[in-house]
């Protein structure tokens, strides 16, 4: 039997082979895998008082307004599969730091951004953030966001399609919740949940996450390309 093709490939893409496999079973591969050669390295954001950081077209502001809080960009780089690039993630938060356990348990609001840089199938979206909780939470901790996952999920997959240029925003506001908006309109009510976010944001910071490569770069381990 086909396997469908996912749309996270080029539509163009000569590749039989990874045509033929659905993007439920080609990216976990790449939590505990090395990034190929093709792939550059993911990078973090410039010195304070350099140019802003621009990675793939997409400009990274150097700070965030999130609550009345101006947050800081913590780090930022791209998100591969294979030699494909998927979307520039970028991480701001009260105060910089370099350890995924001190992101993950500082108080105050984050924001979590992600801009498309291909077409990518909502549902596919929603299921792969779904599946990488999964691998980087306690099953105590997960079961506590089954709720709020469905939700998510069905969140991206009326969607449809997120497009190239599209701009997500996962953002944390203590005392509310996680609020997802998707270029610049909020999509529902928060996510009440006070631990949703951070148990989110492991999915790039967690122990298995979607890329080593990108999980150094949120956390500001600087290189000269990405």
């Amino acid at each position: 039997m086909r396997l469908p093709r996912p749309s996270i490939l080029p539509r163009r893409a000569a590749l039989p082979l990874l045509l033929s496999l659905p993007l439920c079973l080609a990216l976990p591969r790449l939590a505990g895998a090395a990034q190929p050669e093709q792939a550059p390295p993911a990078s973090a954001p410039p010195p304070a008082g350099a140019s802003p950081l621009k990675l793939h077209g997409v400009v990274v502001p150097p700070s965030a307004q999130v609550g009345g809080s101006q947050l800081r960009l913590n780090g930022a780089g791209t998100r591969y599969f294979l030699i494909f690039k998927v979307y520039v993630a970028e991480l701001y938060l009260p105060r910089t730091t370099r350890s995924a356990n001190a992101a993950l348990g500082m108080a105050g609001p984050k924001l979590m951004r992600l801009v498309m840089l291909r077409d990518v199938s909502g549902k596919e979206l929603g299921d792969k953030l779904t599946e990488d909780i999964k691998n980087n939470v306690p099953a105590a901790d997960f079961a506590t966001m089954i709720t709020g996952l469905a939700r998510m999920g069905g969140l991206f997959a009326d969607r449809h399609e997120l497009r190239e240029g599209d701009v997500v925003e996962l953002t944390d506001l203590p005392g509310k919740g996680m609020q997802i908006s998707i270029n610049g309109q909020v999509e529902g009510a928060p996510y009440a949940d006070a631990n949703f976010f951070d148990n989110l944001l492991r999915v790039w910071l967690g122990p298995r996450p979607a890329s080593q490569r990108l999980k150094k770069a949120l956390l500001g381990h600087f290189d000269d390309s990405n």
